[in-house]
């Protein structure tokens, strides 16, 4: 007996056939375009979460320069009926308080710059440009930067106002000053004895860690003098706090600055 294919069976093989190449490729081209899709928008929720991380990181430096500023500001002005350092005895520098903050607030108030030798102009077109000619040639050194390392006048007492005064002008110091890799922020490492130890960290106290000054990245202060008298003495300081870095997949420089003015008691 002959098998012949029924009408029915032919209706059910014909409704049983695969795919065609181009239906295969336009469900593999649906596929590709929301995965890319998903992950540009993926992507660019993780940059505006970092870029929003590195600009709350860049104005708590900032207002960290601001605070300590004010800091050393009011301590020399309350300190200015008390005896210098110098002129006190080894044995009454025990027993007797003194000015702690008269030399730190001295070495900021020499390095000030008149209003006409400014030469920063804000916001920048790039932030490379304030760094081009090298450590201690730059518009930095030229402004005479600086920083306050604000973990070294945590002591008592400063006895060496050159741990505090971080300046872009030169030596050492002039080198810590570069572009920013990721954000605004000065970066520290261990000070005193621990800052060469390779072991673990037992014995070593609190004050010892992190409170040398390994790199300033996109920040500076310059220190401006005004109100200038007959005897060349400022009336105030403005403190020009100033930041720039580069945000996650973006060629154009963010930069957050304030200023702050600090009257000079000797100058009213």
């Amino acid at each position: 007996m002959s098998l012949k294919t029924s009408p029915k069976n032919k209706i059910l093989y014909s409704t049983k056939r695969g795919d065609t190449i181009i239906e295969v490729m336009f469900a593999f081209a649906i596929f590709c375009l929301i995965a890319i899709i998903s992950i540009a928008m993926m992507n660019a929720g993780v940059s505006r979460a970092e870029g929003s991380l590195e600009l709350v990181t860049a104005r708590n430096e900032l207002n960290a320069q601001a605070e300590v500023l004010r800091f050393i500001h009011s301590s020399y002005i309350s300190e200015m009926t008390l005896p210098r350092k110098d002129q006190l005895t080894p044995q009454e520098q025990k027993t007797q308080p003194y000015q702690q903050y008269d030399a730190l607030w001295r070495v900021i108030a020499e390095n000030a710059i008149s209003e006409s030798e400014h030469k920063i102009e804000y916001p920048l077109p790039s932030c490379k440009d304030v760094y081009e000619g090298g450590a201690g040639n730059n518009l930095l050194a030229k402004n005479h930067a600086f920083v306050i390392n604000g973990r070294a006048i945590a002591s008592s007492a400063i006895n060496n106002s050159a741990a505090a005064y971080v300046s872009a002008t030169s030596g050492v110091s002039a080198q810590r000053f570069i572009q920013a890799p990721l954000a605004a922020r000065i970066v520290y490492q261990r000070g005193g004895a621990s800052s060469n130890s390779t072991g673990s960290d037992e014995g070593i106290t609190e004050a010892d860690l992190y409170t040398q000054v390994r790199s300033v990245e996109g920040i500076w202060v310059v220190a401006v003098k005004g109100g200038i008298k007959n005897n060349n003495t400022p009336s105030f300081y403005d403190f020009y706090i100033q930041t720039c870095w580069y945000p996650p997949n973006s060629t154009a420089p963010t930069s957050l600055d304030t200023v702050i003015r600090l009257y000079n008691p000797e100058g009213v």
